[in-house]
């Protein structure tokens, strides 16, 4: 990674643009601490949301200055925030709605939301966000056991196994939703997802991938 190449990006662009550290830190919401760091190149990993806030206050393209960080250099994976720089990547943005651990109710209707950015130098075009749960995910809690032997419905269940992602151009953000219906008991539970294309083919088989991890709870 080059941490410096960036830095010297980031103070060009405040000179610029004639903004000073703090206004850039009120206007990306990230602390002065964090603008310190990066701009003195001290810093050893950024997350991907924190460099595409600051891409947007320098009014600068947030792919040039991921490719300026990462020097060519295979990104980390889903819990670094980023893909890779290749003609196909996507990098994670943020969960908008219902963050790891969230906490939903047995049987409840709920609608995940992930924010993804296209990080390759190609548009994505008729590609899908499809379920990949093979094996589901489910720990009983405490309380649960009298549950055991009733039929009902256990693991996060999609309204849909999967779901269109829009046309989406290199630098371009786009949000994906999915409808989940709860389980039936308390436990804690975990649905993965991965994007394929028109052939249905997974684009990116050695990443995580994205999921929803969430607290089930009887009240």
């Amino acid at each position: 990674m080059s941490a410096l190449d960036l830095a010297n990006y980031m103070k060009e662009r405040l000179k610029t643009l004639e903004m000073t550290l703090v206004a850039a830190a009120k206007h990306s919401g990230i602390s002065r601490q964090t603008w310190h760091k990066l701009l003195c190149a001290d810093i050893a990993e950024a997350r991907l949301s924190t460099l595409v806030k600051i891409a947007e206050t320098l009014e600068t393209h947030p792919l040039s200055m991921l490719r300026l960080y990462f020097h060519g250099n295979a990104l980390p994976s889903r819990h670094s925030k980023v893909g890779d720089t290749q003609a196909i990547a996507s990098g994670f943005i943020a969960d908008i709605t219902y963050p790891d651990n969230s906490i939903v109710q047995v049987g409840q209707t709920f609608e995940k939301v992930w924010e993804v950015a296209n990080l390759g130098s190609q548009p994505w075009v008729n590609w899908r966000l499809q379920c990949v749960d093979e094996h589901l995910s489910v720990q009983a809690l405490n309380g649960s056991e009298q549950y055991q032997g009733k039929k009902l419905q256990y693991g996060l269940q999609p309204l849909e196994n999967s779901i269109p992602i829009p046309t989406t151009e290199p630098g371009e953000k786009v949000r994906l939703h999915v409808i989940f219906r709860a389980p039936d008991f308390a436990c804690t539970t975990i649905s993965h997802w991965k994007s394929v294309n028109e052939a249905g083919e997974i684009l990116f088989p050695n990443l995580t991938g994205l999921y929803c991890l969430v607290k089930v709870v009887a009240l």
